[in-house]
């Protein structure tokens, strides 16, 4: 067994080329196993290894536990460190505390050549697909835990994900090692520990090959769950126009293709929406007449439909419409979008000024504007209408006005190119 374990710790750490690992280390077994590993790792390589205990605060054995981990470490000259977080224990602890967890990890993987190592096993695999059938999950929750993923600025490399729990222990007595039980661990109040205590005994003791037969399954999903994302990364930029998403495009593809495109854009936001909430999309936002300015909200972004596209936007402070505020040279002006300097030097957006107090505003559409270039004096509201700038985007653009009228829009025209200048507004955005 000990041979089977180093060689799959090995080949992970040559494929990815490696050259510093972080060990997320709680004391327990499976963690005290790959600790063991790792030392014995660091003993004919150069590879530098750094253990770090996540302290959560829920047990008051938890320091307790950062001592015997530091000890562990100091006896094998590990560099050892504790990273505290906090939790709302009003709300899912189980889900706060591996978000927080992982937070507080990533800081440490800092390299392409750095990895996060966490020693979850095969039973921890097989729990994690019971619990994704408990929530519905599809085929990417049902996928399961993967054994290597980009992390940070590195990896995050699950070496023993094809060995069970029973494997690790007898490792363990093989090499005489200690670790800590978490009383938590024997709570069946949290979802976890109800499958491990109580729901997949039975199941193994009714059917012996279950749980060989589902991590089974669960290698054919990631399988097909790995080939359907490859072809979405190809056809998702055939139905985008920057960052949004082209609704006329979208709607040329057949349903299935539909869900699994919206899916995936809202995935590189970090978006994960119910099943509930994609047909929302689709009846709400897709659905809508083509005049009407539909929004839903998604965690904390909002999506909005305009000219046949599809937004996805944070929620975000409007400035107050109207309110003139001056600008002279040299001054910096505050705003909730960021910060303003006017100046006679060449930075920033090109203007051409009179000697007449220059105002920031936001709002105020019916000013009249040429921009730079062209013949027509309109008023500022038909320039955005024939600029296609999305209405909720209007309200959040910084409008220099002088004697009444526009001399810019930062961030789309001016009344000036670089030639004609004697001014120029820096903005740096919030």
């Amino acid at each position: 067994m000990s041979t089977e374990l180093t060689v799959s710790l090995r080949q992970h750490i040559q494929q990815l080329g490696l050259n510093q690992l972080v060990l997320g280390l709680s004391g327990g077994l499976d963690s005290m196993v790959l600790l063991e590993l790792c030392h014995q790792l660091m003993l004919d390589t150069d590879i530098k290894l750094k253990a770090v205990y996540i302290h959560h605060g829920l047990s008051a054995n938890a320091d307790q536990w950062a001592d015997f981990c530091l000890q562990q470490c100091g006896q094998r000259h590990i560099p050892f460190e504790v990273q505290k977080v906090q939790l709302n224990p009003t709300a899912n602890i189980e889900a706060q505390a591996r978000a927080a967890r992982y937070s507080a990890l990533s800081t440490f993987v800092n390299s392409a050549q750095t990895a996060l190592l966490t020693a979850h096993h095969a039973d921890d695999q097989l729990e994690t697909l019971l619990l994704a059938l408990k929530r519905g999950a599809g085929p990417a929750g049902l996928s399961g835990i993967a054994v290597v993923q980009s992390f940070a600025s590195g990896w995050l490399v699950r070496p023993l994900l094809d060995f069970s729990r029973g494997q690790l222990e007898v490792f363990a007595q093989e090499q005489q090692l200690v670790w800590i039980e978490d009383e938590s661990n024997n709570d069946s109040r949290f979802d976890r520990n109800f499958l491990r205590l109580e729901v997949i005994p039975l199941l193994q003791q009714r059917w012996p090959a279950f749980r060989h037969n589902a991590l089974r399954s669960v290698e054919h999903i990631q399988q097909q769950q790995y080939f359907v994302e490859k072809q979405l990364e190809q056809l998702l930029p055939t139905v985008m126009l920057g960052a949004e998403l082209n609704l006329k495009l979208l709607a040329m593809q057949d349903f299935t293709t539909q869900k699994l495109l919206v899916r995936h854009w809202l995935a590189l936001t970090g978006l994960n929406p119910s099943t509930d909430w994609l047909e929302r999309f689709f009846s709400e936002l897709m659905g809508a007449k083509a005049d009407a300015q539909p929004l839903l909200e998604l965690d904390t972004y909002q999506i909005r439909r305009f000219s046949n596209k599809a937004y996805i936007t944070q929620v975000i402070e409007i400035p107050q419409a109207g309110v003139l505020s001056e600008l002279k040279p040299g001054q910096q002006l505050n705003t909730v979008v960021g910060q303003f300097i006017l100046s006679r030097e060449g930075k920033g957006t090109a203007l051409l000024l009179t000697d007449d107090p220059l105002y920031l505003v936001f709002g105020l559409f019916s000013l009249p504007f040429k921009p730079a270039g062209e013949r027509q004096r309109k008023p500022l509201k038909q320039w955005l209408k024939l600029w296609a700038v999305p209405p909720w985007q209007r309200l959040q653009l910084p409008v220099l006005v002088q004697n009444g009228q526009v001399v810019a829009v930062l961030g789309l025209a001016s009344n000036a190119n670089a030639e004609q200048a004697n001014a120029y507004i820096d903005w740096q955005k919030s």
